[in-house]
């Protein structure tokens, strides 16, 4: 006779708080699972009981929880998510995706493994910012900001482009006791947030940004930490926001803006001096000051509004036709697939080793995959096939399925990921505790999130970084 699956005793409540936690309905964790929605929904009323076997799945590749937390007598307590400060109206606003959940959840933990490790080596934090209230002069508190990072304006115009000027601005920042990171997240949701709570204040940037865009959110959710107010922001339209509100989004936004591009530096710059009060600016000097500055063109026309050195009409007429080019950039990038499907064909698109069916189908558009492709599901609308160094993406636009190829072969650099999610303050704290044997090799890899065969290019990558 087969033995029976072991089956595990879990608090019902915890199993509900674990889903609700990372933003997965029922139908969502069956599909991942390959379990039925009764199933789940049995789990969850106490009816039935997991194996030992699902619920390792569902800790380890699901929810993303020790499996320990599912044999606590009740949900854990933990802290609430940060103020939601997205423009879009509160009735459209959806939920945060479960990759957003996951980027919280990571950057708290990244905070109090911080303040865990300081304390294991007798550190104490090194924060050295002052605090600021929304009746503050921006420009005022920015000038503060800028002279105590130490970055003055001959070294922000040496720096030779925008990447650059990114790494520079977050080294300033971490210097000052500010953890930052960088991780991947729906950009139609966030680009940034702020933790302030703890020893260890964080500014978590969206990975998918632009370079530009990121720039702007690290001096942003600077502004946040400066308020001692925790937000997610996205940073567009603020009108569905409250007056509370805006007038949050209003100082972060107008901090931001001076401390990147100093008011008399604008002023005295000599393609602003020359032209003097001009309603409208031609895109040339737009962009030339931009360049000046390791700056989008958005940033310097806005300050140059602020500064009553252009018009609000002109200003909203530039805004909404940059906008439009972004999303018909974004829009060509997207028709540029290599081929479509009928919707149909998402009964092909199952985890794990592509069928004979869906290599056909390549075969049919002048492509091929080899009989070790695997198929990974994302979420309900995009699947990614991966066959050697070849990643193939599918998209589902509710009219069809798109199929891209993804550039540079998909390949991926752990070390340098690992760099930008964790930050190069928090990774030397973990390897100089690992140094001082308070830690495992284990711990190492578990805290930063990376493969032991790894870590001798981090810490070569670490020592160009500190």
């Amino acid at each position: 006779m087969p033995r029976k699956s072991l089956e595990v005793t879990v608090e019902p409540r915890v199993l509900i708080w674990a889903r609700e936690s990372v933003g997965l309905s029922i139908p969502e964790v069956a599909k991942r699972l390959k379990a039925s929605e009764d199933t789940i929904r049995k789990w969850e009323s106490g009816q039935k009981r997991p194996t030992l076997m699902y619920l390792e799945k569902l800790a380890r590749t699901i929810y993303k929880r020790p499996f320990a937390v599912f044999l606590l007598p009740k949900p854990p307590e933990e802290l609430p998510f940060p103020n939601d400060f997205r423009s879009l109206p509160l009735d459209k606003r959806k939920p945060f995706s479960s990759k957003t959940r996951l980027a919280i959840r990571r950057a708290r933990r990244l905070q109090s493994l911080t303040a865990e490790l300081a304390r294991s080596l007798n550190r104490e934090s090194t924060l050295k910012i002052g605090r600021a209230t929304l009746s503050d002069d921006p420009e005022v508190v920015a000038n503060s900001v800028r002279e105590q990072l130490g970055v003055d304006l001959q070294t922000q115009f040496g720096w030779t482009d925008e990447n650059k000027a990114f790494n520079e601005w977050g080294k300033a920042i971490e210097k000052v006791g500010i953890l930052v990171f960088q991780i991947g997240m729906p950009l139609e949701e966030t680009r940034g947030f702020s933790l302030t709570e703890g020893e260890f204040p964080a500014i978590v940037i969206n990975l998918h940004d632009s370079t530009n865009g990121r720039i702007f959110s690290l001096f942003h959710e600077y502004g946040h930490l400066l308020l001692n107010n925790s937000g997610i922001c996205d940073m567009e339209n603020p009108a569905y926001l409250s007056e509370e509100v805006k007038s949050i989004e209003k100082f972060c936004n107008h901090f931001a803006g001076a401390v990147l591009v100093p008011r008399n530096a604008l002023l005295n710059h000599e393609l602003t001096r020359l032209k003097g009060r001009l309603s409208e600016w031609p895109d040339e000097i737009l962009k030339e000051l931009a360049k000046t500055f390791k700056v989008s063109q958005e940033v310097i026309l806005r300050r140059l509004l602020i500064l009553e050195r252009a018009t609000e009409g002109f200003y909203k007429r530039k805004h909404e036709e940059w906008g439009m080019k972004a999303k018909e950039a974004k829009k060509e990038q997207r028709q540029k697939f290599l081929f479509s499907l009928e919707l149909g064909y998402r009964l092909l698109l199952k985890d794990g080793a592509t069928s004979n069916a869906l290599r056909e189908v390549f075969v049919n558009n002048d492509l091929s995959l080899t009989s070790e492709a695997k198929i990974t599901k994302k979420d309900d609308k995009h699947w990614k096939i991966k066959d050697g160094n070849k990643i193939y993406k599918i998209e589902d636009t509710d009219t069809q399925l798109n199929i891209y190829e993804q550039k540079g072969g998909g390949r991926q650099n752990p070390p340098k990921k690992c760099i930008w999610e964790n930050g190069a303050p928090f990774i030397s704290l973990v390897l100089e505790t690992f140094r001082e044997e308070k830690i495992t090799y284990r711990d190492v890899a578990d805290y930063l999130a990376i493969r032991l065969k790894h870590l001798p290019k981090v810490e070569q990558l670490i020592r160009g970084k500190v």
